[in-house]
């Protein structure tokens, strides 16, 4: 039975063609038919309305109408099943499908064009509550508030912190966290990492960038969208390195104790490398005359023997390699080992702007600076992976 109008939720006020396209899309997904052109939508309208309606522009308006009456009712977007028709690929799908989803669900922003319509075209088949839509056009749909609303909010503590300690807009955060639940269940599935990146610790989740920045088809996918992808990983391993306990997963050291294809020597020297001791900060000391690069610093207990690339995705070579190391006092160590700041080959230092300039001018730096670093051997090469993997630009 029809309740009273001033009881209903007015969500959105649809025209004549946007209720025909409604009924031609629910008629379609009631009779299980694939997708529809826009020039097949728009004859089927034509006939149905008694008019002529343009398939090149006669859909948009009322294309977005719907969709946003679905959003609001809680259910996918079915304009996601109006196609271009020689979309038999995927690749053409609507220009103006992908804004109007990422203007509805935020998280979209940080996906591929065309993964976004298959993820909402593949809701479409899968619900089964379209009745809610068609109780809409009746006058019969009963709600006290739009659905939206009655959908509880699950907190992500990454877009939390994010909020709370960078200067980044809303926006670019809501990119970043979507970006990285992405790239992470793109990368789980694809076998190249063994867990979600949510759920590594900060040895595990350095092993894993290492792997996902020298696949080829993540930097084209990185490379055609300016990079956003990358910044937001190097964001996300800034957020787990300040909040998260930085003990190294004890398996992993474990096996290089047990591993006796390692000198017992050399085993030793690594795991001490790990903590900035032994042979690797002796090298270091004699390196750089037992003074920080960068404050001139020398007292001993003051200095960190800092890996340039970081000790949990460096060979063991690399882990005892003077070219792979900097000395540099505790608060600057600090600020490298987190990408907050790096070097040039040239000794030119970079600094965040999550610093902030009150802050730079606290630790006394510029960003015209340069120092010493006594380049030597495959230096330059440690250094560039700092600036493309870790440094926070």
């Amino acid at each position: 039975m029809p309740v009273d109008e001033s009881e209903l939720i007015i969500l959105v006020a649809l025209k004549e063609i946007d209720r025909a396209l409604i009924e031609l899309l629910l008629d379609n997904i009631r009779k299980r038919q694939g997708t529809l052109t826009y020039k097949e939508a728009a004859e089927s309208l034509s006939q149905r309305l008694g008019r002529q309606i343009n398939p090149h522009y006669g859909l948009a308006a009322s294309l977005g109408a719907i969709s946003t009456l679905c959003f609001e009712l809680g259910l996918p977007l079915i304009s996601a099943r109006v196609i271009y028709a020689e979309a038999t690929s995927a690749k053409n799908v609507g220009k103006g499908f992908y804004p109007l989803a990422c203007s509805l669900k935020p998280e979209y922003s940080a996906m591929d064009p065309v993964d976004v319509w298959k993820r909402e075209l593949s809701l479409v088949r899968a619900c089964g509550d379209w009745d809610r839509l068609q109780q809409y056009l009746d006058g019969t749909y009963e709600s006290s508030a739009p659905t939206i609303s009655t959908v509880p909010t699950v907190k992500n503590p990454f877009v939390e912190w994010l909020s709370q300690t960078s200067p980044l807009a809303k926006v670019s955060i809501r990119k970043y966290a979507g970006a990285v639940g992405t790239v992470s269940s793109k990368m789980y599935e694809r076998g190249l990492i063994q867990k979600p990146l949510e759920n590594m610790p900060l040895s595990e989740l350095d092993r894993a960038l290492s792997v996902i920045m020298s696949d080829m088809e993540f930097i084209t996918r990185n490379t055609r969208n300016n990079h956003m992808y990358s910044n937001a990983l190097k964001h996300y391993r800034y957020y787990v390195h300040a909040v998260c306990e930085h003990g190294e997963n004890v398996e992993y050291l474990d096996s290089i104790k047990n591993n006796s294809a390692i000198p017992e020597t050399q085993r030793t020297a690594i795991i001490q490398s790990r903590v900035g001791q032994g042979v690797f900060r002796k090298l270091l000391m004699e390196k750089y005359s037992g003074s920080c690069i960068i404050t001139g610093l020398d007292h001993p207990k003051l200095l960190v023997a800092s890996h340039i690339k970081p000790w949990a995705v460096s060979t063991n070579a690399e882990r005892l390699s003077v070219d792979n190391g900097l000395l540099l006092s505790a608060t600057y160590d600090r600020l490298f080992d987190c990408g907050l700041i790096t070097f040039k080959k040239n000794g030119k230092i970079y600094l965040s702007p999550l610093i902030g300039d009150q802050n730079i001018h606290r630790l006394h730096l510029s960003r015209d600076m340069r120092f010493d670093l006594r380049i030597s051997g495959s230096m330059g090469e440690y250094l560039t992976y700092h600036n493309d993997v870790l440094f926070l630009k």
